[in-house]
């Protein structure tokens, strides 16, 4: 039981890992400018990040919760 618990959370951290260095990489490119067509779809990448990393810090504590 223990095993399953610790493997849901470390997969919960592994998703806010990963959306959040998405978050980041896509911020970067933002930051560059490349033109304001661009800029509006890495907008919304960054709105969509920002989701995933929302949606996978609240699963994280539901995870954690679970203890």
């Amino acid at each position: 039981m223990v095993e399953i618990f610790e493997m849901e959370l470390a997969k919960a951290r592994l998703r806010v890992n990963q959306a959040e260095s998405e978050l980041t990489r896509v911020e970067r490119m933002l930051d560059k400018r490349y033109g304001v067509g661009i800029d509006i779809t890495l907008c919304d990448t960054v709105r969509d990040a920002q989701r995933r990393i929302a949606e996978a810090r609240e699963q994280l504590m539901k995870v954690q919760a679970g203890a």
